[in-house]
């Protein structure tokens, strides 16, 4: 199976290969994404024919990369290419609806063919939404890291553990950042001792502890906290005990994401914080139209004073933006949304 190499390589190219949106000539109600790409094979044991058809395969593979890339963040790329490829890009012929040679040249021992291509958007875009990752689907939270490192009883100011977790998180599909701006911090403290180092052949031995807890921020909820510890061998004490760090928070790193994900399924709710609120009278109103959305598990009033209110919205999937889209639809009391965080949202009753 292939990476997407090639294919985020394609994306790049994406300002020079898509030449726009048109109607679906099949079905004028759908649209399709026209654009151009190339696709190049080489030509083994001179079989043309076969180079021919593997580089058309290619051009197809690239055309979809451009589209995918219009709908697709780069890190989503990134993050979930072999997922991408093997869903969509084998089967991109079935995505396009047609598609016409603009060029075929033999250069060397490779076979070069670029096509326009119709792209089906509609089908592409409900393909993607099947594999979005589970964190985008509970509010695509970004997560923030305060890990305070130690070894030998004293403060590293190194961020081994630190740099192991948000790895893991970000294979997982999480979004990280900046512990200021995030809407989860995960919390905690490594602390590496030395072990030994008899009979390890000159090598040292250390042992890391490492202590975890994911808190929404600007709240006391915890989403989970976990424990666990691993030893790291090096040559030297100063390696031995990074190496010890990152075991201990590549253990842990996998229990505290499920915990964090169990959590949000169970649980995920936005604050929402609702200006211009005139009477508790509309305030009810407000909360029954609430409780009446679909995605909308139960919501009630953490406060309400000087016209505004702040509801804590119990949300059955998504987060902030998702309960944004909603509230934007909303005929029976219409709001103007404000400012939208992945669990923050502020609105006015208009």
């Amino acid at each position: 199976m292939k990476k997407l190499s090639l294919f985020i390589a394609a994306c790049a190219l994406l300002a020079a290969g898509c030449s726009g949106t048109r109607q679906s000539a099949l079905n004028p109600a759908y649209e399709t994404e026209v654009v151009e790409a190339d696709g190049l094979a080489p030509i083994v044991d001179g079989n043309l024919d076969g180079a021919k058809k593997t580089a058309l395969a290619e051009a197809m593979k690239s055309a979809l990369g451009l589209v995918v890339g219009i709908y697709v963040s780069q890190d989503a790329l990134v993050s979930q290419s072999v997922l991408i490829d093997e869903n969509i890009t084998s089967q991109s012929e079935g995505y396009i609806e047609k598609y016409a040679v603009l060029k075929e040249v033999r250069e060397g021992e490779f076979y070069k063919t670029r096509i326009r291509a119709h792209v089906r958007k509609e089908d592409l875009t409900a393909k993607l939404r099947t594999l979005e990752t589970e964190p985008r689907k509970l509010g695509n939270p970004v997560i923030g890291f305060d890990i305070t490192e130690v070894a030998d009883s004293k403060a590293t100011g190194t961020v081994y553990a630190e740099t192991e977790l948000k790895a893991a998180f970000t294979e997982a599909g999480f979004l990280t950042g900046e512990k200021d701006k995030a809407d989860i911090v995960i919390k905690g403290e490594a602390t590496a001792s030395f072990n030994t180092r008899e009979g390890l052949g000159g090598l040292v031995s250390y042992r890391a502890g490492i202590s975890l807890s994911a808190v929404k921020t600007g709240s006391a909820d915890s989403l989970g906290a976990q424990q666990d510890a691993a030893g790291g061998l090096d040559l030297n004490d100063t390696a031995a005990a990074r190496a010890a760090l990152i075991n201990a928070a590549k253990k842990a790193a996998g229990p505290l994401r499920e915990k964090m994900l169990k959590s949000l399924r169970e649980k995920t709710v936005v604050r929402l914080n609702l200006a211009n609120v005139k009477s508790m009278n509309d305030l009810s109103a407000f909360i029954k139209i609430l409780r009446n959305m679909p995605a909308v598990r139960d919501s009630w009033v953490r406060s309400y004073t000087g016209g505004t209110a702040t509801l804590d919205v119990g949300m059955r999937k998504g987060g902030a933006p998702d309960l944004s889209q909603l509230l934007s639809k909303n005929q029976k009391m219409p709001v103007r949304i404000g400012r939208t965080s992945s669990y923050d949202l502020d609105a006015e009753i208009q």
